[in-house]
């Protein structure tokens, strides 16, 4: 009995784990031209973006083609990150 309340509160102790690291995902990148930053949470959803003041050269085209690849890069990482912290959590309760 002593083994299963032990496992078990292993397990709880990692979800917990897991759950507050979740919750805390972060991500900022800037772009390869270095126009914009932008930074998402947990859920891929856009929190910060910063644009450069130099735009005095950018197409608008471009200016909107930087923050949406920066921001699928944001979001990408986000995910990578997501996912091993899922991956830890899943040898935890796999037996």
């Amino acid at each position: 009995m002593d083994r299963v309340v032990s496992a078990a509160a292993t397990r709880l102790e990692s979800l917990e784990t897991a759950l507050h690291l979740l919750g805390g995902l972060r991500a900022r990148v800037t772009h390869g031209s270095g126009v914009v930053s932008v930074e998402v949470d947990e859920n891929g959803g856009m929190t910060g973006l910063w644009i450069s003041e130099s735009l005095d050269r950018v197409d608008a085209t471009d200016l909107g083609r930087a923050v949406t690849e920066t921001a699928a890069s944001a979001a990408d990482v986000v995910s990578t990150q997501r996912d091993r912290i899922l991956a830890s959590l899943h040898d935890v309760f796999t037996y």
